[in-house]
């Protein structure tokens, strides 16, 4: 089953994500300790102007509801209303300061709804789950007023690249994001 994520989820949710985080390589997640990047995502899960919060996030559920993969998108407006700044405000409630930046790249251009993460719990690959969280996506995208749908896929990820290639992406730009190099796709 398919559907919008709860506050509830998180302890399910973040093992999924963090996935994704560990890919990415960014130097202040690899910096903290792990059970404080847990409490700080926690944390902005709950903030509806946060972009990993649940308010944002799709997730495929198992046969006890429990999340097993999860899709976490939003427009570009949304990104600009200063989403990497609201994680700072909760920051000093785990010991970190301010001035910490752990989310500093745009990902998502004007006009677009972006797919900040799609991610399947490793045991539950192959699948189709991954598959089964994109196809909501145009219809959620054009309820919000967006046609053009985008995302970024790393470069060394050729698992994910195929299939984003298999679902209609197309490849139109390269961006950095932290230290890593990503394919920018759209879907329209």
């Amino acid at each position: 089953m398919i559907r919008q994520a709860t506050k509830n989820d998180f302890p399910y949710i973040f093992p999924i994500l963090n996935q994704i985080f560990d890919e990415m390589e960014l130097e202040p997640i690899k910096k903290m300790a792990a059970t404080t990047f847990y409490q700080l995502m926690a944390l902005g899960f709950e903030d509806p102007k946060f972009t990993f919060s649940y308010t944002h996030m799709w997730v495929a559920t198992d046969e006890k509801d429990h999340p097993i993969g999860v899709l976490d998108m939003y427009s570009y407006d949304d990104q600009q209303q200063g989403s990497h700044n609201v994680i700072k405000k909760y920051q000093p409630k785990v010991g970190l300061p301010t001035t910490l930046t752990i989310f500093a790249d745009d990902e998502a251009l004007p006009h677009e709804w972006y797919i900040d993460s799609l991610a399947v719990a490793p045991k539950y690959w192959g699948n189709g789950i991954g598959q089964a969280l994109l196809k909501i996506v145009p219809e959620i995208a054009h309820k919000n007023g967006y046609e053009l749908i985008s995302l970024n896929v790393d470069k060394d990820n050729p698992r994910a690249k195929r299939l984003y290639d298999y679902m209609g992406f197309k490849v139109i730009s390269e961006m950095k994001i932290g230290d890593r190099s990503y394919y920018h796709m759209i879907l329209n």
